[in-house]
């Protein structure tokens, strides 16, 4: 049924919900012609840390996956790091420009950062990135465990970045922003992260066996971690949370981990949730601690409340149902702030740099970007501000801002065939549960060529099938099945009645319809049509 010539493109839902805009559809049609190459240049197109975002992004544009009408998402993550790992690395079209004389300093080198730097050397701009710490790499070094994240990867794609030109002197706090532009630097990018944890202000919360989460982490990972004992208790819901406990139990812990909501609000990776669990890490949901004392913490059972700001069930505590848990550490990972005073920044209440749409601080020729603007969020998300305020810099440097480069890659001549409805994604090899909790080895598998492939050709083309979708609204009777059955959000309800008394399902985004005819089969009515042709033909 597929088209064979004049295909147009739209913006597929995957990489709609990437916030770095990659064009997922494309470098997996890439790998399903087996180029490993061109897929892994079409990813560096908009990010530099393919192999970093392989391992350990969130991926969010899986959760928008069109794939999902037919049984579960491309495993696009996973094709990611193939893409990666199987490459020879011998295309490369990324920009390289003609030197402007102009000088940025960038202080952080975490993932918004060396993207920033990543992309400001590309424009031709000298570029320094000053790290307070032994090593650069930020989060991605210091607040990753090895077992989800190696080192070796990180180092990797830092030295990628370095040989664009850019300089990174580590060891190398900064206490002034606006100093380093009397230092000759003509702007100067805040990418600073937020690593000052908060506080739960409880009793005994400041006592020797209690540590901060990140804390914890970044002495795991640059092996100087802290004795913890053979009980530990681990308070929060994130991901630096479950890393903090699943760290515990390779160091030889049995960890309860304590969080005061319910499974399904929890913030953290379901994926990392249940790893977790499998390796013996004991999550008690709707308990919070409110005291901590020598060889234990009491804690207090919470029931769901009233929502608040974040949307979700405010949790309330539970009068008398406290209970105690015996422990040796208590690792709090309840979350970070940024500091931007420290900085010498103006500062909003929440400890994060102040910044226009430009990512300008008040301070000319100072911006910011990343955690330091945003507060904690993910991998993808600081790449993403890395990009923005690139081009922000670039602009008031006196540059176009276009940091993309120019590329090219032969468009499919016709839509591929995808595999049928109920075709599973493979699930990758996982380090044998002994050997996971004896050591910080990578715990999951990347594909082979041939798995990735066949993976990739799960890949429904979404970015250029074409679909028309209509409703007949003389006939639809506000059964609202089709709404219920598509995740793609192309019906809505009418604001009008129809001659019968009804509000029918209307279609706002046609183009979004993927052709797994799922409403269609379930109109009782049969109000609906599809119709898939040429899409030039289509609206």
């Amino acid at each position: 049924m597929g088209t064979k010539s004049g295909l147009t493109k739209k913006i597929a839902p995957c990489r709609e919900a990437c916030p770095a805009g990659i064009d997922v559809p494309r470098y997996i049609r890439m790998i399903r012609q087996r180029d490993f190459d061109r897929a892994l240049a079409v990813i560096r197109e908009r990010i530099p840390f393919p192999a970093v975002c392989g391992y350990a992004c969130v991926h969010p544009c899986e959760a928008k996956c069109a794939r999902i009408q037919y049984d579960e998402a491309v495993s696009i993550r996973m094709l990611k790091r193939a893409a990666d790992e199987h490459s020879r690395g011998v295309v490369d079209f990324e920009r390289k420009a003609k030197t402007t004389g102009k000088r940025v300093a960038v202080i952080g080198s975490g993932p918004c950062g060396l993207t920033a730097a990543h992309y400001l050397a590309g424009l031709g701009h000298a570029v320094t990135v000053f790290e307070s710490l032994s090593q650069a790499g930020g989060m991605l070094r210091y607040g990753i465990p090895e077992y989800r994240l190696p080192n070796a990867v990180v180092d990797h794609e830092i030295a990628a970045i370095q040989s664009r030109g850019v300089e990174i002197v580590t060891l190398s706090p900064v206490s002034s922003a606006p100093e380093l532009l009397g230092k000759g630097y003509d702007a100067v990018l805040v990418a600073s992260g937020a690593w000052k944890p908060l506080k739960m202000g409880i009793e005994g919360e400041e006592s020797s066996q209690v540590i901060d989460g990140i804390a914890f982490l970044k002495d795991v990972n640059r092996g100087t971690a802290p004795p913890i004992g053979k009980k530990v208790v681990v308070v929060g819901g994130g991901n630096s949370a479950i890393d903090a406990a699943r760290t515990g139990i390779r160091m030889g812990a049995k960890v309860t981990l304590l969080y005061r909501r319910t499974r399904e609000e929890m913030p953290a990776s379901p994926e990392e949730v249940a790893e977790a669990e499998e390796e013996g890490v004991k999550i008690e949901f709707l308990a919070a601690p409110v005291r901590i004392r020598k060889g234990g913490a009491i804690c207090i059972r919470m029931t769901p409340g009233p929502r608040d700001d974040s949307g979700r069930p405010r949790p309330i505590p539970v009068a008398g149902s406290e209970f105690s848990i015996s422990c040796n550490t208590v690792i709090m990972a309840v979350g970070q702030r940024a500091d931007a005073g420290m900085l010498r920044l103006p500062e909003n209440r929440s400890g994060a740099a102040m910044v226009d749409p430009e990512l300008a601080t008040p301070v000319p020729g100072i911006f910011a970007a990343g955690d330091a603007v945003t507060g904690p969020k993910t991998i993808i998300d600081a790449i993403a501000q890395g990009r923005t305020v690139s081009a922000a810099i670039d602009r008031y440097l006196g540059g176009d801002g276009r940091i993309d480069p120019v590329t090219f890659s032969p468009e499919q001549s016709g839509l591929p065939e995808e595999k049928p409805m109920g075709t599973k994604r493979p699930k990758p090899r996982m380090l044998p549960l002994k050997l996971r909790k004896r050591a910080f080895d990578p715990v999951e598998s990347g594909y082979d060529q041939e798995t990735a492939v066949s993976e990739a050709e799960r890949c429904l083309a979404c970015d250029i099938r074409r679909y028309l979708v209509e409703v007949n609204p003389a006939i639809c009777k506000e059964c609202g099945y089709c709404q219920e059955m598509c995740h793609m959000g192309i019906f809505a309800t009418s604001d009008t009645f129809n001659a019968g008394g009804y509000k029918p399902s209307v279609v706002q985004h046609s183009d979004r319809c993927v052709g797994c005819l799922k409403c269609l089969y379930v109109c009782p009515d049969f109000a609906i049509t599809i119709q898939e042709g040429q899409p030039n033909d289509l609206p």
